[in-house]
């Protein structure tokens, strides 16, 4: 709980009743606001009291603390409910029923109704805390219930949930959209009506942590949602202008659906035209335990059957008991616990840095080119170190080779075939041309598995310009080449079964 100031609703000048009847709504509002406008502190709900609410809005530096046993309990009077307006409140026309539109697929009224605690677009350094119940609407007709997500905010950053239980809700359970640097610990949620019942849905965002919750849902029970221009968009949300979904940590969680994923991905964003805003990276999910794992590549808002960039994710230690086929289909560059794709994307660096990983040392950089000229610009101050590469899954004993055209400053930079678990050589290649020369390395690899294929600094220092970079072989896994074969000691490569 924060040092600063501390209220409670049920005191002066708040006076909220607590009854479960009476809606408190005015009173937790006023004491919301008047903490906000004090530099900032904690609101606490009485414990062992329900509290009747309609919709709370969140703010700046504020906790909202329920202690042991305290309930917020959703209000049914839609004519109570209000919106941010500047620095007051207005009412507003809620939408009843499962969906809003007839012509837009999964277009959920509480995509349109504001979430019931929600913090204004730029909030920040707010938390919700405690061992406490936020229970929604009782209401037993699915045509009048009132449909909010009961924790849900858009572009928000360094906020915490923490502790506390959500039932009883009818649509999705927690919604941060566009949001970054976020906690979310030890929640419960379950008891989901009327259909649907997601649990965490997090679109496009980023610095997240989900550690130690539990949650037994109706549909997806926790995913990264990466989306451009949904057509679900609000008052209160859109995605259109979008950023990518990296650093994201899910650890210590035990998560089951009763009809969909407990853990995933629904990559939504091949539609944007910067990539680099749709991109997945940096994916840590360990200690987990999943009743299902899978991935939504279906996208009922585009014709375009691409896939989107996802890089570097790493599963660890975790105890899956189904994995849908759809996982498999989806190409994850640098995957590891499972296999990366086996096709090496964004060769030319048209589409900046997605698909492609870096390491370094120092104030070593590596510098992606967009426009007319892109390309991939290595910078090595003396001592440091850079590797630019994709990881690929590879099968032993094909024949593959990796290519390369860009040009140096004289000193030595390496084509490299490294295995991704032990970090091993592979095979590599030394250039140092200053004039731009295509470079190729063919190899084999001893054993199948996950391999890193890129360029790396040999001198330690220098800069490199590299314009493209390819890969040939392992059967149909190439982007340009099918196959890679040797007759009579001379490469050929295979296009659509014919010799190059």
């Amino acid at each position: 709980m924060s040092e600063t100031l501390t209220v409670r609703v049920t005191d002066a000048p708040f006076h909220a009743a607590g009854d479960g009847k009476t809606n408190d709504r005015a009173a937790f509002q006023a004491a919301i606001d008047h903490v906000y406008h004090s530099g900032g502190g904690t609101v606490i709900l009485n414990g062992n009291t329900t509290f009747l609410t309609s919709g709370l809005v969140l703010k700046t530096g504020v906790e909202l603390h329920f202690e042991d046993g305290a309930v917020l309990l959703q209000s049914g009077d839609a004519a109570s409910y209000v919106r941010p307006v500047g620095d007051g409140y207005e009412p507003y026309e809620l939408m009843f029923g499962h969906n809003w539109s007839k012509t837009i697929k999964w277009s959920h009224t509480w995509y349109k109704n504001y979430p019931f605690l929600f913090a204004p677009e730029g909030s920040h350094d707010f938390k919700i805390t405690g061992n406490g119940v936020i229970r929604m609407d009782e209401c037993t007709d699915p045509d009048r219930v009132i449909r909010t997500c009961p924790i849900g905010f858009f572009r928000c950053h360094h906020f915490v949930i923490e502790g506390v239980t959500i039932n009883n809700y009818h649509g999705y359970a927690m919604m941060p959209f566009t949001c970054r640097h976020g906690l979310i610990q030890n929640v419960k949620i379950f008891e989901w009506c009327f259909g649907n019942g997601d649990g965490i849905c997090m679109m496009n965002c980023q610095d997240m942590r989900i550690t130690g919750c539990k949650m037994f849902t109706g549909d997806d029970s926790l995913y990264i949602f990466s989306s451009y221009r949904d057509p679900r968009r609000s008052e209160w949300w859109n995605s259109d202008e979008p950023q990518p979904s990296v650093n994201i940590e899910v650890d210590h969680n035990d998560l089951e659906s009763h009809g969909c994923k407990a853990f995933g991905m629904i990559l939504w964003g091949i539609d944007c035209p910067d990539q680099e805003q749709m991109e997945v990276r940096n994916v840590y999910v360990h200690d987990n335990r999943f009743k299902t794992l899978g991935v939504w590549l279906y996208n009922p808002y585009t014709t375009n059957p691409a896939q989107q960039a996802v890089t570097d994710v790493r599963f660890e230690n975790n105890r899956i008991e189904a994995i849908e086929t759809n996982f498999f289909e989806t190409q994850v560059s640098g995957m590891r616990g499972f296999r990366s794709t086996k096709t090496l994307h964004n060769g030319d660096f048209k589409d900046g840095r997605c698909w492609w990983m870096t390491k370094t040392t120092g104030s070593a950089a590596v510098e992606f080119v967009r426009g007319e000229n892109h390309m991939a610009r290595l910078h090595y101050p003396n001592g440091c170190e850079v590797s630019l590469y994709q990881g690929l899954y590879l099968k032993a004993d094909e024949l593959c080779a990796l290519f390369v055209r860009g040009k140096t400053d004289g000193h030595k930079f390496r084509l490299f075939v490294r295995d991704a678990e032990t970090g091993a050589l592979v095979a590599g290649l030394l250039f140092d041309n200053t004039e731009e020369t295509r470079h190729e390395l063919d190899f084999k690899v001893p054993a199948d598995g996950n391999y890193e294929l890129g360029v790396e600094s040999a001198d330690f220092i220098g800069e490199a310009e590299i314009k493209e970079i390819e890969f040939a072989g392992n059967t149909d896994t190439g982007t340009d080449y099918a196959r890679v074969t040797k007759e009579g000691g001379k490469i050929l490569y295979y296009y659509d079964g014919s010799a190059e």
